[in-house]
């Protein structure tokens, strides 16, 4: 196993759509996987309004971000972590500006951005479409 250098952990986040969202609940760890983009300094994602992540991350804005993949029978893997905080966003032109860069890595058209931010909006303090700050960044590899 090797570490993974920064360049090939952001290749890894690049290439990818789906993670894991990583946050505290009292004192135990709750999980949700989410479709994700990034654009370097932050990762953009979103959970179910009101939904059980959003009080975690209420009450405890540090997170982590895993992203993974693996070869059936493991003999090839890479794994990513991001430590960072957790901001769930609530001003339009930062929706805006997270929705762009999530849209055009999922291929969505930018039509749909100022729908969705508007529904987001209305839903305020319900909503859940966060940015989480990359703080620290890691990554292992077999095979790669």
């Amino acid at each position: 196993m090797r570490s993974l250098s920064e360049s090939e952990i952001r290749t890894v986040l690049d290439e990818w759509t789906w993670g894991t969202l990583i946050a505290i609940e009292d004192d135990k760890p709750y999980a949700i996987e989410l479709s994700y983009a990034t654009d370097g300094a932050y990762v953009y994602c979103g959970s179910m309004p009101g939904g059980r992540m959003a009080q975690c991350v209420k009450d405890n804005t540090n997170v982590i971000f895993k992203v993974c993949d693996s070869s059936k029978d493991t003999s090839h893997f890479r794994a990513v972590i991001v430590e960072g905080t957790v901001k769930k966003l609530t001003r339009r032109d930062e929706i805006m500006e997270g929705l762009g860069v999530l849209y055009k890595k999922l291929g969505l058209p930018e039509s749909r951005i100022a729908p969705r931010t508007g529904e987001l909006l209305a839903k305020v303090p319900e909503s859940s479409f966060y940015r989480i700050t990359i703080k620290e960044l890691g990554g292992r590899a077999i095979g790669y």
